[in-house]
């Protein structure tokens, strides 16, 4: 078999992948979600992906985001949450061939605790990218062989959150997040002739944990929020381990230049119980990021907006006591790729664009402390005609909140 060269692991996004995807069945998770990044991920819970993902202004006793560290300031209990997601993918490659997968993910979990003097603790797990795929095709050059390529991994987030409400219309907050990376890809080839025997290449890259900031603030007056959140940037030293059987080689790439980013939006009330949200998202990729000649880079950018009609306090019925929220997303991908049949960027990019729809519902217990809440986002991403591969998918989200409604009595908040 073929063995590896040593490249950038984000430089396996393209032609290695992409152009497989042509020749058969592309069985994977999400063919677009390749290299060592993988494709970017809403790390909220249910409730605020219904509204696309737009939370960077939501703040509550329980109305929580995992974008904006100031979100936890009006916390008074103990709250656990936590987030899982099911989905399913319909990728279509520009031969006609096409594959339907499925896979479960748990974007976030969350604890949060409300101490004395009106400061808030949380600590959170938060999953950033998905880099999980698989890629099979038949080879006809040399010896006829089937080979598959397998990937996992991704960049994924542990942050230590405080916040305080510094006044009625003031709340701060700061992340000290951890940042955790590795991706892994196996190539293994099985050969039509009984008497060659398989091969089997592997790649793992890792990145060492390293910390940033983040910094969040609230401005509310009279129903309206405007919420803002600075991302600092982090050098990220990347590390290769290539091996076959019997031969195994670490190199050292260079470093991936995690960037800076910022977040903003606003919460805006429409009549009674009708609110409005939207918030824009920038995370300043750029071609220095990381130097590959397989993939380029530009800024990621997620566009939010959501409605959400809010539950009725004083309502009898079943309907009005249940919140409904529609929203949408347009994300443009980091990644730039090569454009279908070219080797490499020198043959034209093309930019991934991702779209979707998003709505959901949810519960709220007596003391409005915790809830279950659902959201579905039905969208597309990618272009068949320019990148050879498109894909259509469906999220649910799940999101369960528990409290322990006592502890703010404790010390008289």
């Amino acid at each position: 078999m073929r063995r590896l060269d040593v490249i950038p692991a984000l430089a396996l996004a393209a032609v290695l992948v992409l152009a497989l995807a042509l020749a058969a069945p592309a069985c994977a998770n999400s063919i677009l979600s390749v290299g060592g990044l993988g494709e970017p991920q809403i790390e909220e819970a249910a409730r605020l992906r219904a509204l696309g993902g737009a939370g960077v202004a939501e703040h509550g006793p329980r109305d929580i985001s995992l974008v904006n560290p100031a979100s936890l300031s009006d916390v008074d209990r103990i709250l656990l949450q936590l987030t899982a997601l099911p989905a399913a993918r319909r990728i279509s490659a520009l031969s006609g061939a096409s594959e339907t997968a499925y896979e479960t993910t748990f974007p976030s979990a969350r604890a949060v605790i409300a101490l004395p003097a009106s400061i808030v603790l949380s600590g959170s797990y938060v999953s950033g990218t998905d880099a999980q795929f698989r890629v099979v095709r038949s080879e006809n050059q040399g010896a006829p062989s089937t080979v598959e390529i397998d990937g996992t991994g991704g960049m994924n987030f542990l942050r230590a959150s405080l916040a305080r409400r510094m006044a009625p219309w003031l709340g701060l907050g700061a992340d000290y997040e951890v940042i955790s990376g590795s991706y892994r890809e196996t190539w293994f080839r099985r050969f039509s002739n009984p008497g060659l025997a398989s091969a089997r290449d592997t790649l793992e890259t890792r990145y060492p944990k390293k910390a940033r900031w983040r910094f969040g603030g609230q401005l509310g007056q009279k129903g309206w929020t405007l919420g803002a959140v600075f991302e600092t940037s982090q050098d990220l030293p990347v590390e290769q381990r290539r091996s076959t059987p019997g031969v195994s080689e670490t190199v050292t790439l260079g470093r991936l230049r995690y960037p800076s980013g910022f977040v903003v939006g606003v919460s805006a009330p429409l009549r009674e119980r009708l609110r409005a949200v939207a918030q824009y998202r920038r995370q300043s990729w750029r071609r220095s990021s990381f130097q590959s000649t397989l993939v380029d880079f530009r800024p990621q950018q997620r566009f939010s907006f959501g409605i959400e009609r809010m539950r009725s306090e004083g309502g009898t019925s079943i309907g009005s006591k249940i919140p409904l929220r529609v929203g949408g997303y347009f994300l443009r991908w980091p990644d730039l790729l090569p454009r279908a049949g070219a080797s490499d960027i020198t043959g034209g990019t093309v930019a991934v664009d991702e779209r979707a729809l998003t709505l959901g519902a949810g519960i709220v217990t007596k003391d409005q402390g915790g809830g279950l809440d659902l959201s579905l986002e039905l969208g597309t991403r990618g272009d068949k005609n320019d990148l050879g591969v498109t894909e259509k998918f469906a999220r649910l989200g799940i999101s369960i909140l528990v409290s322990d409604e006592t502890w703010k009595g404790s010390f008289h908040r």
